[in-house]
């Protein structure tokens, strides 16, 4: 009789905690599946700008963030430009170590393009640039907000490695930056909570 009550508790318990919908292994790797959490925006030192951001992160709601400001653009976001996004990953006594991962694409529009992917029009036109192809004119675009969300389904790779981030996103020319803003991320694994 006990070792009926046992193996059906033991089948119980299997059952119970056999639910499809959550892992049951949830290992504390350095690299894999993320999702990403936005700490800040800030304008880069002061650097003669010919695109100057004024962005900031808004927050919607307890897990919703949008990006706000405005851009002005003095000359225009064309292909005679380059991107750079050069990451710096904070250390374990809270510094940065700088240069962690760097990425530098030459025709800056088309590069950002292809970097946004899907979300192209979505980001422009939260960015007050509709119907926008390449190259973006000069001008003033309001950031009325992008949805940080938006994000997650970028051209960039779907595993990374877990940690906190300050990415510095800058347009130059030949050794000239003409445009930058830093973002601060903080990598995380899908299942750990703020």
């Amino acid at each position: 009789m006990y070792k009926c009550l046992i193996i059906n508790l033991v089948v119980f318990i299997i059952f119970v905690n056999s639910d499809s919908h959550k892992p049951l292994f949830l290992p504390n790797l350095p690299f894999g599946e993320y999702r990403i959490n936005y700490l800040g925006l800030l304008r880069c030192e002061s650097i003669p700008n010919k695109i100057v951001f004024h962005l900031y992160l808004s927050k919607k709601s307890a897990n919703a963030t949008e990006i706000k400001g405005n851009i002005t653009n003095y000359i225009p976001f064309d292909d005679s430009l380059n991107l750079e996004l050069n990451l710096a990953v904070k250390d374990s006594i809270g510094g940065w170590k700088e240069n962690a991962f760097i990425l530098k694409k030459s025709k800056s529009c088309s590069s950002l393009k292809i970097l946004l992917g899907d979300v192209w029009t979505k980001v422009m036109e939260g960015g007050g640039a509709y119907n926008a192809t390449c190259p973006l004119p000069k001008g003033f675009y309001k950031v009325h907000g992008v949805d940080t969300s938006v994000f997650n389904s970028v051209n960039v790779p779907k595993t990374f490695f877990y940690g906190v981030y300050k990415v510095r996103f800058s347009i130059t020319k030949i050794n000239d930056v003409y445009g930058c803003f830093i973002v601060i991320i903080e990598v995380k694994r899908p299942w750990e909570t703020d």
